[in-house]
């Protein structure tokens, strides 16, 4: 049903603001994302309840897509009181959220398990570095970022279209699991082995592997830590010894996966 009209009503807008929080989401099920290519990439793969946008944006749009509602405002329409970003663009699509899947799947090849990330603009930079390399399963625990959050759909660039993000509640559970079948667990810590110094004995992409990526200030949990089967260490290489005292996470799992793909 496409339907035009001069604004949006009072109903509309609070819904819309209400999916900026986790609260919202949970409430009504639905999930927002902003922008003309982000929200192209997610009709490929979500449910689309509304879609709101202009007319000439409308038109280019390429069809046929599964909307169960459009609204088309006015071209000169102000989005921004409706907006999470600091230069609204005019094209918001509200999403219906997957559906949790009751049984975790099996590792596949190569995955992530994002263990209390919690910075939405690294995991959705995560997800995004993942769809880059084709990485298409991450596991997160329960402290780490809604990845349905405008922060972090935003950030994802359309990845959230391709790579499947699975919560995990019991973690223990998970990480057993994944020991029962014998699929290396790798983690990065201050004392592992020199990532670049290691070549024949990573696991090749297309094999099963979980790479664990820890908080941004405490790294990996307890919890967690203890399943590690391989510690690796990214060091720093300036040549004067002067740098940062870390690496963000987004950046240190860029380095991790990029080097997989070069063993």
């Amino acid at each position: 049903m496409i339907q035009e009209q001069t604004s949006l009503s009072h109903q509309e807008r609070k819904l819309i603001l209400s999916l900026h929080k986790a609260k919202g989401r949970k409430e009504h099920n639905l999930f927002v994302a902003e922008g003309p290519k982000l929200v192209k990439e997610l009709l490929v793969a979500f449910s689309c309840r509304f879609l709101i946008t202009i007319p000439s944006l409308w038109h280019s749009l390429p069809k046929p897509y599964t909307i169960e509602k459009v609204i088309l405002l006015p071209e000169s329409y102000d989005f921004s009181p409706i907006s999470s970003l600091q230069t609204p663009r005019p094209m918001i699509g509200i999403f219906k959220l997957p559906e949790i899947e009751e049984e975790i799947p099996t590792i596949a090849q190569m995955a992530l398990l994002l263990d209390n990330v919690q910075d939405p603009g690294n995991v959705g930079s995560i997800l995004r570095t993942c769809d880059w390399f084709g990485i298409r399963q991450v596991f997160v625990t329960q402290g780490t970022a809604d990845v349905f959050s405008p922060k972090v759909v935003q950030a994802t660039m359309g990845g959230l279209a391709r790579v499947k993000v699975y919560p995990i509640a019991d973690i223990d559970a998970f990480m057993q699991r994944v020991e029962r079948e014998n699929i290396p667990i790798w983690g990065t810590f201050l004392e592992g082995e020199n990532l670049l110094d290691l070549q024949s004995s990573l696991p090749h992409p297309c094999e099963p592997s979980l790479w664990v990526m820890g908080n941004e200030g405490k790294g990996i949990s307890e919890q967690v830590a203890k399943y590690v089967t391989n510690l690796v260490t990214i060091p720093p290489q300036s040549p004067d010894g002067v740098h940062s005292e870390s690496l963000n996470v987004a950046v240190a799992t860029a380095i991790v996966i990029a080097r997989c793909f070069l063993s």
